[in-house]
């Protein structure tokens, strides 16, 4: 290990134990007005429960709401109550925070060797309309700011997530480059088609 990482890997692992280890849990709402996508901003640490739906519109996970590290999102016409984080304290908190810190150390690491980024661009971000000639429907597509995907086709619902430029939609993989107001998606699996994908009614 060179002297600059063990030195990273130290501070890091430092300033994760010296800092809380987990998000205190609270409850925030979150809603879709007029039926649009909606991201609420929250440390979650990951971890998100519904606990009191404030909508007519029934919300499903990953279908209508979902979430990542960062907040929460909702969409169609889903309001709800989340609780997010951890119930705060705990006797484990010194083990949890050892082991925070050897994924710290890792992490260090790794981007060491390799700047990665896990975040959406912001060209990417919202909800975009397109035409899959392979499968002869008409797609809607919406990323989130924290790499999840949902969608439609043909009438039926799909997750999926965004990662490094590429986008898994269901079954099928495909590269993404920016293009217009939009995006075109070129699938891996060998056929190598391309759906173009715009931005829907002004989107995020």
């Amino acid at each position: 290990m060179s002297r600059t990482l063990s030195a990273t890997a130290c501070i890091v692992a430092a300033t994760v134990l010296a800092a809380p280890v987990r998000a205190d849990e609270r409850t925030i709402t979150c809603e879709s007005r007029n039926f649009r996508y909606s991201y609420c901003r929250a440390d979650t640490d990951n971890r998100v429960t519904l606990s009191r739906q404030r909508s007519n519109t029934r919300c499903q996970l990953w279908n209508n709401w979902g979430y990542d590290k960062r907040g929460v999102w909702v969409d169609r016409g889903c309001a709800a109550d989340f609780r997010v984080g951890h119930r705060g304290g705990g006797g484990d908190a010194a083990i949890a925070g050892a082991a925070v810190a050897g994924i710290a150390i890792a992490a260090a690491i790794a981007a060491n060797k390799n700047h990665h980024t896990d975040t959406v661009p912001s060209w990417a971000v919202g909800t975009f309309q397109g035409y899959d000639e392979a499968e002869r429907t008409n797609v809607e597509l919406t990323v989130y700011p924290g790499g999840s995907v949902s969608g439609l086709a043909d009438g039926s619902s799909f997750s999926g997530a965004w990662e490094d430029g590429r986008l898994q939609a269901g079954r099928k993989r495909f590269r993404v480059e920016r293009s217009g107001n939009g995006f075109v998606a070129t699938e891996e699996s060998g056929r190598g088609y391309r759906i173009y994908f715009s931005r829907a009614g002004g989107g995020y």
